[in-house]
């Protein structure tokens, strides 16, 4: 509706127009515009929150100043916000650590002393904005008069879920396509990513895409329990900061240790939740057990420390510089278990913190325990089914990331690694008198093969002898050149030296084992022609057992069953494709259960009583080599590939080439030195000695021999009757 003025009030809006009612007070511009030029007050996040915020008590509503050491973990997160360095902080955590509380007391600084920005805070739904901003964000404001005179006084200057302070928009929204539209702030927080139904993957790629044009200004905090794993979510973002843990020391042995090492620091000692537990005992009596028993145990000197004991561990090691900067340990840093924290961290624009239960005072060691306890008993009433309360409990409460049955069984790539350097079985090429035959597998990668070596003896215990990836051979130029596994099947070859003609030294004796059985993965449908060739030249060439008939192939292949419900070995391998094609003579191709292989697998890893299926491993082996057994956890009944994986496939093809010999089958008289060829050691040294040893008489030239030869001439003598 159109509104006509009178002549009479056109004259009068002239006339004030004219002595410049209608113009803005230029003291008042002036005054506005202050506030743009003063600097802001400097004021550390940590001393404004001690010396302003108020915090309404759970019972009677006082306020009470913020106390830094309910959560002195939490100092060093604020210091890094403070950083005009950094642009992202990154926190990993448990409930209840005081995470959202940090977020909280930087954006109350910046309301408070600026220089303030746009905000934009992000939650998993419109239910969850309104619960936060009625629980928080009103009493915030309520309860700090000097935080409300900022508020602007516009009609959409101070709703429920936004507020408009020193002229700019703070606003609290649900994660969802209309929210990250058009939007663009200085300070963007991702509160508890991991449990959003939209854009959980990637929180740190929306806030990011939301500072563009903000320039050195922008801040950004992600903060969640890491229930998206390794793959996605916070953690995911985590390992792209200076991957900060938490340094304490020891209140028994003044020895370092970290309250959660995580995968990326893998040789560092850590602090554990302790208690007993008696899996034969019902319900209750674990239950009350594993409270009465609950404490923090060191890895060093064993001593499981109460709960009065780890809380000073936890405030000291604020103060402490040998446990890094206010507790933290960033990459650049490097660390002693006698000295502690010693360097500078590297400097990133994305830091990164790892909170861990047994970091926090208000959760009792007991309470851990008995949460832990609880979930550890129905998973393993339901057969491994209730996974999810486990996890669950795991990321919520401890802040750790659920890794599948290997983590449930204690087993993981450090503790490997200690074992194998401490139980110092043997060095790689080497082999303990133990063993009694050695199997090998071969994974084929795009131009690269994966091989494993193991050892074993007739109870499945077994021998880590070697690991290690050919990608280069020498070529008829004598240069090295780059493997092409897809497009050469001559530089598969280089598996006859390197694998199936490889031999063992036994250790002390003068004497080696040759490698009994070799099986290759040919499942990549890129290599199964190539590999089913190479098996059918390696058999032409005489790389078999016994003679005749009973030749048995040194080289057979494996394609994994996608059924998890396959047995570990079929009873017999295919002789034809998937057409009827026969393979040629000498090929056989087993379909073993690499899902049940796998858990057999990660099932002896956790064995370290000396029983059946315990594990050795050679000194020497790479990290990463260990690293692979991880990288598949088995979670809901499912392995999940998160990364590098080869060991874990190796070693269950290891076993399958263990079963395929069948080493338990009755014609081998184990006792009376009765062996099959496969099993018999050989002289560590050609015919004619040990080559350093003097010689004596007179030297007549040598026929030259092809390695075929001199493996045919010891296939002979050691199975002159045949298989």
């Amino acid at each position: 509706m159109e509104t006509l003025l009178s002549p009479q009030a056109l004259v009068l809006d002239v006339e004030r127009l004219g002595s410049g009612e209608y113009l803005v007070d230029p003291v008042d511009l002036i005054e506005d515009g202050l506030a743009f030029f003063t600097p802001p007050t400097k004021i550390s996040t940590l001393e404004c929150a001690e010396r302003y915020r108020k915090f309404r008590t759970t019972e009677g509503g006082a306020l009470v100043p913020y106390d830094r050491w309910r959560t002195p973990y939490n100092i060093g997160k604020m210091a890094a916000l403070d950083d005009p360095r950094v642009n992202l902080v990154v926190i990993v955590k448990p409930s209840r650590s005081g995470g959202t509380t940090i977020a909280e007391n930087y954006l109350f600084k910046m309301m408070m002393f600026g220089p303030m920005g746009d905000v934009g805070w992000y939650l998993g739904s419109q239910d969850a904005v309104k619960k936060y901003c009625d629980r928080i964000i009103k009493p915030m404001f309520e309860d700090h008069a000097d935080l409300r005179s900022r508020i602007g006084a516009g009609r959409s200057d101070d709703n429920d879920t936004s507020k408009r302070v020193a002229g700019h928009l703070i606003e609290w929204l649900p994660s969802n396509d209309a929210s990250w539209r058009n939007r663009e702030f200085v300070l963007g927080v991702a509160d508890e990513p991991d449990g959003w139904a939209k854009y959980s993957e990637s929180p740190g790629t929306q806030l990011q895409g939301r500072q563009k044009n903000v320039g050195r200004r922008r801040k950004s905090i992600i903060m969640s329990h890491p229930d998206k794993g390794w793959r996605a979510g916070t953690a995911a973002e985590w390992e792209s900061t200076s991957r900060g843990i938490y340094i304490m020391r020891c209140a028994e042995c003044d020895r370092f240790a970290t309250a959660h090492a995580t995968k990326f620091w893998p040789d560092l000692p850590e602090f554990k939740l302790a208690y007993e537990r008696d899996p034969d005992a019902d319900f209750d009596t674990r239950i009350a057990l594993a409270e009465r028993t609950a404490g923090m145990s060191c890895p060093h000197c064993g001593v499981v420390l109460d709960d009065k004991r780890r809380f000073a561990m936890i405030d000291a090691a604020v103060t402490d510089p040998a446990c890094g900067v206010d507790g933290w340990m960033h990459r650049g840093q490097t660390f002693d278990v006698d000295h502690g924290v010693a360097g500078q961290p590297e400097q990133f624009e994305r830091v990164g913190f790892w909170d861990h239960g047994l970091m926090l005072k208000v959760s009792p060691a007991a309470e851990l325990a008995r949460t832990i306890e609880e979930a550890l008993i129905k998973y393993e009433r339901s057969g491994g089914r209730r996974v999810k309360e486990l996890r669950e409990a795991m990321s919520k409460l401890l802040g750790e990331i659920f890794e599948g049955k290997a983590d449930i069984e204690g087993v993981n790539a450090a503790g490997l690694r200690k074992r194998a350097r401490m139980e110092a079985v043997s060095l790689i090429g080497l082999c303990a008198p133990e063993v009694m035959f050695i199997t090998a597998s071969v994974d084929v990668g795009a131009g690269k093969f994966d091989v494993s070596f193991r050892g074993w003896d007739l109870d499945a215990r077994s021998w880590w002898l070697d690991r290690l990836t050919l990608r280069q051979l020498t070529g008829p130029d004598g240069r090295l050149r780059n493997i092409a596994t897809r497009d050469r099947i001559d530089d598969w070859d280089v598996l006859i030296d390197e694998v199936v003609l490889r031999t063992f030294e036994i250790a002390g004796t003068g004497l080696a084992m040759p490698v009994a059985q070799v099986v290759i993965d040919v499942s990549d449908g890129h290599v199964t022609w190539i590999g089913r060739e190479f098996a059918a030249r390696c058999f032409r060439r005489g790389l078999v057992w016994g003679r005749g008939e009973a030749a048995w192939p040194r080289v057979q292949l494996v394609q994994g069953s996608p059924n998890a419900k396959a047995p570990e070995l079929p009873p017999k391998p295919r002789l034809e494709d998937d057409k009827g094609r026969r393979f040629p003579r000498g090929v056989k191709e087993w379909s073993p259960g690499v899902h049940k292989l796998k858990e057999l697998a990660l099932e002896r890893l956790a064995v370290t009583d000396g029983g059946p299926g315990q594990c050795y491993f050679a000194d020497g082996i790479l990290p990463a080599y260990f690293d692979e057994y991880f990288n598949e956890p088995l979670i809901d009944g499912k392995f999940d590939r998160q990364g590098a994986n080869e060991s874990l496939d190796l070693f269950a093809y290891e076993e399958a080439a263990r079963l395929i010999l069948r080493p338990d089958r009755k014609d081998i008289r184990w006792a009376e030195g009765v062996l099959p060829p496969w099993a018999k050691p050989i002289p560590l040294f050609a015919e004619g000695g040990d080559p350093v040893a003097p010689v004596t008489g007179p030297i007549e030239a040598a026929k030259p021999q092809s390695i075929f030869d001199r493996h045919r001439a010891m296939n002979r003598r050691l199975n002159p009757n045949g298989r």
